[in-house]
């Protein structure tokens, strides 16, 4: 695609994504820009921009997780947290290596394999002419290039899918508007002409990454803040309620 992806599309896109979450169980189909518009303006002032978190709508914000992992002292933790999210060390370390490797945020990275595939390597999804398999759900027509046995590698399949994602947030700037190009393609996007089933796509994704990230900065992030900046009178049983946090919190509530 030549054509820039318009700025004011974009935020009439996350306003339709706010929208959407406030009517989720409306029956309302969002089938054009127009369309969305017009809800938008039925719900007032409720639908602003800067109700999302800032790291979703702009992408100069600081992933908490990609220093940590850098950091050969906290790297082992950022594994053991994300292995325990993902079921599999193997996943945990595709997804991680690959999402700092084309700086993608990890915690957006992870949420999206959940919400593509459950983290199952050999996940495969029929639809049409084409198929999708692996972590992130990789289309047969869009990844030619690809052996079968390719498709179900974590690896190649992190390496490919995240590519593909640093790409839609470089053409969007904002994670909401990656998202549905991910889902519905680039066209769709900017033609805007989002189907209902993208905003929802975006919408549980949202909920995964803030989940997780919210998750990992109780559990790591804080605890290697302290490591660094110890203060005497701190004990082990300050971070008890931290140990009892499981999680499937991150993901299993809101499925």
């Amino acid at each position: 695609m030549k054509h820039r992806f318009r700025r004011s599309s974009t935020n009439f896109f996350i306003a339709s994504v706010l929208a959407s979450l406030l009517l989720s169980c409306s029956r309302l189909s969002f089938q054009s820009l127009g369309n969305s518009n017009r809800l938008i303006a039925s719900i007032g002032t409720a639908i602003h921009t800067d109700e999302l978190p800032s790291y979703m709508v702009s992408l100069d914000t600081i992933d908490p997780v990609a220093p940590l992992y850098r950091d050969a002292t906290m790297q082992e933790s950022c594994l053991d947290f994300f292995s325990a999210l993902s079921g599999s060390t193997s996943i945990a370390k595709a997804i991680l290596d690959n999402a700092l490797r084309f700086q993608v945020p990890a915690s957006l990275a992870f949420a999206l394999a959940f919400e593509e595939s459950h983290f199952q390597a050999d996940a495969i999804n029929h639809n049409g002419g084409s198929i999708d398999r692996g972590l992130f759900q990789l289309n047969s027509r869009s990844f030619p290039e690809l052996k079968i046995a390719d498709f179900y590698d974590p690896e190649i399949n992190a390496r490919y899918g995240l590519a593909h994602l640093h790409y839609c947030l470089a053409a969007s700037g904002n994670e909401v508007a990656a998202l549905a190009m991910y889902n519905a393609g680039r066209t769709s996007v900017d033609r805007g002409v989002t189907p209902r089933r993208t905003l929802d796509y975006v919408s549980r994704i949202m909920k995964y990454e803030d989940n997780i990230r919210t998750l990992f900065e109780v559990k790591v992030a804080s605890r290697a803040e302290v490591a660094a900046h110890p203060k005497p009178t701190a004990s082990s049983e300050a971070f008890a309620p931290a140990a009892d946090l499981s999680l499937s919190l991150a993901l299993g509530q809101i499925r």
